[in-house]
């Protein structure tokens, strides 16, 4: 595995930062490489290497993407019935991937405590102690009750009726052999449409009725870890999950649909890990990372999106990290409550 090396970070002595945070990187934060204007084509082909063309989360995802879909469990004639088998091989490998993925990531940095501080976002530690704020009092059984027993469920739903849909020649089919540009395109294009959905869904999830009985489920998590993620309440795992459906109008393979879900289920628990990247032995082995989202963790009416897309910039709703974007959001806020 390459090493991925970060600017400013020495494995004994962080750089400098915010008061409020142990590590963050450099700030204030930009969108990804392609809405820089003017282009910066050399700054865009970086972006687009660490993220799909070497080892990332991203691209791991991929990889597993590609494996299920072509080897593990293609798509063919058995499912286009409902039947109990494949449907239940569906769900089972969807819980040992969220297992191995949150479960792993959990077990290095809270469990081993695999590199204590380092590329920490938050300076406190990971909520041990009881709490009578979690489901069982405890912050890793509630995020994994609601990860393991509403989201992977759901989750899985939409898969099996997508798969359903291919085997039965319903959805708008594509190929590599057929359409090698449009296939290719459509893995970053996918990436955009999460984005935006993710945006116009969140947005919704914060109005105070919606808020209140739904997605404060998942906001009890201020510090988070990688079983965060997709710790929501059932109704937010629909609306989240929901980005599935662009793909009812949209030619596509199942290794599409593959690599969009896991960027939504598995995606969820390494941006959340609270850590910019795995570190072991002085390297930098893997960036998971995803401060632009910790900043909504820690003040919460700001960054509903992603860096993918500059939504939060074109609607006011954008935090760069720095102390005056703290300030406006926590004014907006204010104003917020106060209607």
């Amino acid at each position: 595995m390459k090493d991925t090396k970060i600017p400013g970070v020495s494995p004994s002595e962080p750089p400098a930062m915010s008061r409020e945070w142990h590590w963050h990187p450099a700030l204030p934060l930009s969108y990804a490489a392609y809405w820089h204007w003017p282009p910066r084509p050399m700054t865009f082909l970086k972006w687009v290497w660490s993220n799909y063309l070497q080892v990332s989360d991203r691209s791991l995802y991929l990889a597993f993407a590609f494996l299920v879909a072509f080897w593990l469990q293609p798509v063919g004639a058995d499912q286009a019935t409902f039947q109990l088998g494949w449907m239940a091989h569906v769900f089972i490998r969807n819980l040992i991937a969220l297992l191995v993925v949150a479960g792993g990531l959990h077990f290095w940095f809270y469990g081993i405590d695999g590199q204590g501080k380092l590329l920490k976002f938050d300076p406190r530690p990971y909520m041990k102690r009881k709490n009578a704020l979690y489901k069982f009092g405890y912050q890793t059984w509630d995020n994994m009750f609601y990860s393991l027993v509403s989201g992977v469920p759901i989750f899985s739903a939409y898969e099996i009726g997508l798969r359903w849909m291919y085997a039965n020649d319903l959805m708008f089919a594509t190929s590599w052999a057929a359409h090698p540009i449009w296939f290719i395109a459509l893995f970053p294009l996918l990436a955009l449409w999460q984005s935006f959905h993710f945006y116009v869904v969140h947005l919704a999830l914060h109005h105070p009725k919606i808020y209140q009985y739904v997605h404060s489920v998942h906001h009890r998590n201020v510090n988070t870890g990688p079983w965060s993620g997709t710790s929501m309440h059932p109704v937010e795992h629909i609306g989240y999950f929901s980005a599935f459906l662009i793909l009812l109008i949209l030619p596509s393979h199942p290794v599409h649909m593959l690599f969009l879900g896991y960027w939504l289920i598995l995606g969820a628990a390494s941006s959340h890990s609270g850590y910019e990247a795995i570190w072991v032995k002085d390297r930098s082995r893997l960036l998971i990372g995803a401060f632009f989202h910790q900043l909504h963790h820690r003040y919460y009416e700001c960054n509903y999106g992603n860096s993918e897309m500059p939504w939060d910039k074109w609607f006011g709703t954008f935090h760069d990290g720095s102390e005056e974007a703290t300030k406006r959001t926590r004014d907006r806020k204010r104003r917020m409550h106060a209607k």
